[in-house]
């Protein structure tokens, strides 16, 4: 269970700096309306400054409280940020490689 929560803490990181990454080279745009009117570096600066709250939150928490409920949604959290970061890949990589 603890392991899916750093799983949830790495994909946020990574997703943080491919989305700098890619609106910084123009390839792709944030599709968060929230964060969409933001620098890119402020983006990246909310998703690192989330997985770190995310990070410490797990780090002091009783393993106790994470319950079922948690634990499904944890899994799809995980499963949402698969998909995007394959998303930033995908179009990433396709810009570079064309």
């Amino acid at each position: 269970m603890v392991s899916s929560a750093w799983l949830l803490v790495l994909l946020n990181c990574l997703d943080g700096i491919a989305t700098y990454v890619g609106i910084s080279l123009l390839i792709i745009t944030e599709a968060n309306p929230l964060l969409a009117e933001l620098d890119p570096f402020y983006i990246l600066m909310i998703k690192l400054y989330l997985s770190t709250f995310l990070a410490v939150h797990i780090l002091h928490s009783p393993k106790q409280l994470f319950g079922r409920g948690f634990k499904y949604l944890l899994s799809f959290a995980n499963v949402c940020y698969l998909l995007v970061f394959a998303s930033h890949v995908f179009w990433i990589g396709l810009s570079i490689v064309y």
